[in-house]
């Protein structure tokens, strides 16, 4: 279906010509269209999946129960199961009381940001916990690297053929990996929650290439 609008598009000029995926085993995802009644419904704890059934949810609230769901992807990454859902709710407009004034955020590079009513965000690169496991993520990208040129020193036939523990570890790896994305955006989450709070009028901000 995807693959189908993105097509469409293509020959109606609205967009360049796909770019196929390449589908890796730490990022499996799996579409659930809206087929029956009894589809997607949500209750407290558990969700019912198309062709799946009842699941049980590990994390309760994120999805509204009295909402319509339309679809739904189940998708997996570093041996965990996530479900991102697509639901209809009434459009409702909050009454926030804004400042008069806005607020001018810099973004650095020792520091995360710099706010113009003096407030400060440490980098979260820096911390002690995010320095632990990227030094623990470096250890087991070395013992991966040791194990593929042990492969590839035993022969080109062997070099093709992966072993438990090259499995194992590339487990640990990808899990590492997640664990760090998931620190850096839940504090990414946090400073644009932080700056909300404060009911700015406006929010200005640098063009420039910070990434680059």
């Amino acid at each position: 279906m995807n693959a189908e609008k993105a097509f469409q598009r293509f020959f109606q000029g609205k967009s360049g010509f796909p770019r196929y995926k390449r589908k890796k085993d730490q990022d499996v995802k799996c579409y659930f269209p809206r087929n029956n009644k009894t589809d997607w419904t949500v209750e407290r704890h558990r969700i019912k999946i198309p062709t799946l059934g009842w699941v049980r949810l590990k994390e309760y609230g994120y999805i509204p129960k009295h909402a319509v769901v339309r679809s739904g992807t189940v998708s997996k990454k570093a041996g965990r199961y996530f479900v991102s859902v697509l639901c209809e709710v009434e459009d409702a407009k909050p009454n926030v009381s804004l400042q008069s004034t806005g607020i001018g955020i810099d973004l650095g590079v020792k520091t995360f940001a710099v706010c113009s009513d003096g407030r400060v965000f440490q980098n979260i690169n820096y911390t002690q916990k995010v320095r632990k496991l990227k030094k623990k993520l470096r250890r087991e990208q070395r013992s991966l690297s040791r194990k593929y040129e042990n492969l590839k020193k035993r022969g080109e036939k062997s070099a093709t053929k992966r072993g438990a523990n090259i499995d194992k570890n590339i487990f640990r790896v990808q899990k590492l990996h997640a664990r760090l994305a998931n620190i850096r955006l839940e504090y990414v989450k946090f400073v644009a929650n932080e700056v909300a709070k404060t009911k700015p009028r406006y929010v200005v901000i640098e063009n420039l290439n910070v990434k680059g």
